[in-house]
């Protein structure tokens, strides 16, 4: 009995491939399809974790419904620079590249797309220069004396991943 319904349920399906497979075009894309597949699995040499690290992460939360900002030094100790292109931290529902500075008096600040790090450079995010700005932090998971975990993410597709110490608007 088991064999008749295995049957019922696999001839309709046997039916439907072979009139799928007789479309030249069909058959292309489910090649294409499965290639593709196949080279999506592979690891990516460029993805690796970068040759870096990462340390003194911390993020200024003043108020839940207020931005908080994350700081940082990250040196590079590998032969080429590095490029940050983005970061996520949990507890932030979005994390952009920052910068502030001050011309003649007058502050800004401004979102920046990318930041080059030499090789065998360091470069220290910190207040009054590069930060990175945490929009909706969740009053649930980020929570002064507490920690959190942010990914920086690397224009190689590498990434680097550290945990950062939740403080209050006093360093």
């Amino acid at each position: 009995m088991d064999t008749i319904i295995l049957q019922r349920g696999l001839l309709p399906l046997a039916r439907v491939l072979r009139q799928l497979v007789g479309n030249a075009n069909y058959l292309k894309w489910v090649v294409f399809l499965v290639i593709g597949s196949l080279l999506s699995t592979l690891p990516s040499a460029s993805a690796a974790t970068p040759d870096a690290k990462l340390t003194d992460g911390w993020l200024r939360l003043l108020l839940p419904s207020r931005p908080a900002a994350g700081y940082f030094t990250l040196s590079n100790f590998g032969a080429t620079s590095l490029v940050l292109v983005g970061a996520e931290i949990k507890g932030c529902s979005s994390v952009m590249l920052h910068r502030s500075t001050n011309s003649g008096g007058s502050e800004a600040m401004g979102m920046v797309s990318s930041v080059s790090i030499s090789s065998h450079g360091t470069i220290r995010f910190a207040p009054g220069g590069y930060h990175l700005m945490c929009m909706g932090p969740d009053p649930q998971v980020l929570r002064i004396g507490g920690m959190t975990t942010a990914i920086l993410h690397f224009a190689d597709g590498g990434h680097l991943s550290a945990s950062f110490q939740v403080r209050g608007a006093r360093p």
